[in-house]
């Protein structure tokens, strides 16, 4: 008995077993701890993506998932069959189920139970899980809406919050090594097609941010840089104020608890802003210019920009490069939507129709996009725009109108077809309105601003690329930064090589593709491609200015008929 208590005693014995010799009992992972992915940094799958041929994704057309009402289907299967070995009859259940994994158990009464997975496994998690959250994320929808989902579908429950958040982290990480590779291909071509057009210092990219909310409060703001002849993402970056393990640990921030939590968040921390939202543009553009070299090996020489933030004093204040002054170049659609907005101050009622700022508007555009390359055009171009307007039968001031057959000008292409005889000018703009206009005109049309305009750069893309940022992370649903994150990253893929670079993402995290979601991204992509085409058509522009014309001389008419009926005070 004294050696049993002294066996005891000894240290590292439990027993008479050593505990180096004593087999491992590490505690078996829960259902839920099952389905975390083991390795959140995706490094492998980083590895992979860059030795393959990402365009040559393999596909499997006999891989797929079906809606099956389990207890009618296997209830008819269990009368038509029986055991193989003992010729008793088999039973199918469910055991094992995790989220939407589940295992279906065949039984009979003689022969060992025997399990089969719903869905692939990732290790011990089940592919389904991985796969509906990453379908929902590219529809925008969150846990709470997969809960509500798989409810009203009679699914099984999606995964708890928890496995959720590890999940999401795993996307994160793989569409941001798919958006990386996205954007190093983008800035590669553009380098290219920059030098084929005797740009060698550098390239031109537009830039331009969007926040979460409108005006100044917001908590997160993008910013993408977008290069002007491939139209591709070069870089982006995701400002952000809020970090919800911050606000969490503030409560114990004397404790020492906190000390220790600290010490291991600030590379993980989600707050990466201080200030203003407005000042995250600047600090974001800012960022990227500086790192510009270090990651595209290249220099943004040329920054597309618009006349309402400080963006571009901040990045030549900065001065990311020695002895290279950026240029400015102005947004021409920012130009005029600015010409826009002073018409509109003037206007009110007997002077300015909003069919009338359209005009002049869209006309003071098209004069500087279509003569672009010369600033002398572009100002005889701009000021036939408004002459034109003011031209009568007793008075015609078409000299600075573009001349024949093909002018834009009726009274120009009447000359040109010897049919000025018939001519008959619409009714001109009231002498009172055009000196109200002139001197705006005057302001706007100066060689400082239209030096900037030349090249009739745009920032039309990285607006069409926020569009489709926040299309898969709604401004109407409440979301951290992570899921900010996501959509970015997705977006910059599907912005610059199509929606088969989803296809990628399926790929880097392990998810087998079918021959379904292959087609639909092929599909996608056609019809996209397509429906460029046809915007770009004069046929389709001119419609859709004639329709936009028409909409706004009808809700004129209506104000005019009906009388204001919604305004700041009018019940008083």
């Amino acid at each position: 008995m004294s050696e049993k208590k002294g066996g005891r005693e000894k240290k590292g014995v439990k027993g008479g077993i050593p505990y180096e010799k004593r087999p491992s009992r590490k505690r078996p992972l829960n259902r839920h701890e099952m389905e975390k992915p083991e390795d959140l940094n995706v490094s492998a799958s980083a590895k992979k993506l860059e030795q393959r041929d990402l365009e040559g994704i393999e596909v499997d057309p006999t891989f797929g998932y079906h809606f099956v009402d389990f207890v009618t289907v296997f209830a008819a299967l269990s009368n038509i069959v029986v055991c193989k070995v003992c010729h008793s009859e088999v039973t199918f259940t469910e055991s094992n189920k995790r989220g939407l994994g589940f295992k279906i158990t065949v039984s009979c009464k003689e022969c060992e139970r025997k399990q089969i997975p719903n869905s692939p496994y990732i290790k011990n998690a089940y592919k389904i899980n991985r796969r509906i959250i990453l379908a929902m994320r590219l529809l925008g929808v969150s846990l709470q809406g997969i809960i509500k989902f798989c409810a009203f579908m009679e699914l099984p429950r999606p995964v708890f919050q928890k496995a959720y958040d590890d999940v999401i982290a795993y996307i994160c990480s793989a569409t941001e090594v798919v958006r990386n590779n996205s954007m190093s291909n983008a800035a590669q071509e553009e380098k290219i097609l920059s030098a084929e057009e005797g740009q060698t210092n550098g390239i031109t990219i537009s830039g331009d941010g969007s926040w979460r909310k409108r005006g100044f409060t917001s908590l997160y703001g993008l910013v993408s840089l977008i290069g002007w002849h491939t139209g591709k993402i070069v870089d982006v970056i995701i400002k952000s104020k809020y970090c919800k393990s911050c606000e969490y640990w503030t409560k114990k921030q004397d404790t020492e608890e906190y000390r220790e939590w600290a010490k291991s968040h600030a590379s993980e921390c989600q707050a990466n802003h201080e200030g203003s939202a407005g000042k995250m543009e600047v600090d974001a553009a800012i960022e990227m210019f500086q790192r510009s070299e270090e990651l595209h090996d290249v220099k943004y020489v040329s920054y597309i920009g618009d006349g309402d933030s400080k963006t571009f004093k901040g990045i030549t204040d900065a001065e990311p490069y020695e002895n290279i002054t950026i240029i400015k170049k102005e947004c021409v659609d920012h130009v005029q939507k600015r010409l826009g907005t002073h018409l509109r101050n003037l206007g009110g009622k007997g002077k300015l129709t909003g069919k009338l700022i359209d005009e002049l508007s869209i006309f003071f555009g098209l004069a500087i996009r279509r003569n672009c390359k010369s600033i002398e055009k572009m100002k005889d171009a701009l000021w036939a725009t408004l002459y034109h307007k003011v031209s009568s039968d007793d008075n015609p001031q078409h000299d600075l109108c573009p001349t024949g057959e093909n002018s834009w000008c009726s009274w120009q292409k009447a000359k040109a077809t010897n049919t000025l005889n018939d001519y008959k000018h619409k009714l001109p703009m009231h002498d009172e309105v055009f000196k109200a206009i002139k001197p705006i005109y005057e302001n706007l049309v100066t060689d400082d601003l239209l030096t900037r305009c030349i090249g009739g750069y745009t920032q039309n893309s990285n607006e069409s690329f926020n569009s489709t940022v926040w299309a898969m992370a709604p401004k109407s649903m409440n979301s951290g930064k992570k899921i900010i994150d996501i959509a970015t990253n997705i977006a910059t893929g599907v912005f610059n090589d199509g929606f088969i670079s989803i296809l990628k993402i399926f790929d880097v995290m392990g998810l087998k593709i079918g021959s379904k979601s292959f087609n639909l991204c092929q599909d996608v992509d056609e019809k996209r491609i397509k429906k460029a085409e046809e915007a770009l058509s004069d046929g389709a522009k001119e419609a859709r200015m004639n329709l936009k014309a028409v909409r706004k001389e009808k809700d004129e008419q209506d104000v005019n008929l009906e009388g204001q009926l919604y305004g700041a005070g009018i019940a008083d």
